[in-house]
């Protein structure tokens, strides 16, 4: 687990996996791969590409999975709050399918903090130049002491 960062890092910088394992960040061998950098204040991106085995349908990416790349996108732009978070709600609007084995674009942007209440916002775009807009999230993160992993560590 990647302890939280003392200042916000600056635009251009690749952030770390958080945990190998994970199925959004992580090696995993079906996950997601997703890699991030800081794109703009408070905003990160992810140039990511879903696989076929990530189908729901012929062809579209499963909407769970969409969702679940989304919460790892959300996840990762909580880095400027400089404290570790977990994922309180999360909402995820559908604007058109989400294809597989397309180039496509994710960014998540902090949009405020009340206490330990993190809102934060993303969408997901084809990457290329229509750049049309597919789905858009925005989730209630709250943060939490690194302690709060720790019964659920391997």
């Amino acid at each position: 687990m990647v302890a939280p960062l003392s200042l916000p890092p600056a635009v251009g910088t690749e952030l770390p996996q958080h945990y190998a394992g994970c199925f959004g960040c992580g090696d995993h061998p079906a996950g997601l791969r997703m890699r991030f950098r800081v794109v703009a204040e408070h905003t990160v991106g992810c140039d990511l590409v879903l696989a076929r085995h990530h189908q729901g349908a012929p062809g579209i990416a499963h909407g769970g999975l969409v969702a679940a790349a989304f919460d790892e996108a959300l996840g990762a732009a909580q880095v400027f709050s400089g404290e570790l978070a977990v994922t309180a709600s999360l909402t995820t609007d559908f604007r058109a399918p989400v294809p597989v084995e397309v180039p496509l674009h994710l960014r998540a942007r902090l949009d405020g903090r009340e206490g330990r209440k993190l809102r934060i916002s993303a969408e997901l775009r084809r990457d290329d130049a229509d750049g049309a807009r597919l789905a858009t999230a925005h989730a209630l993160f709250l943060t939490v002491p690194p302690e709060h992993f720790a019964p659920y560590a391997d």
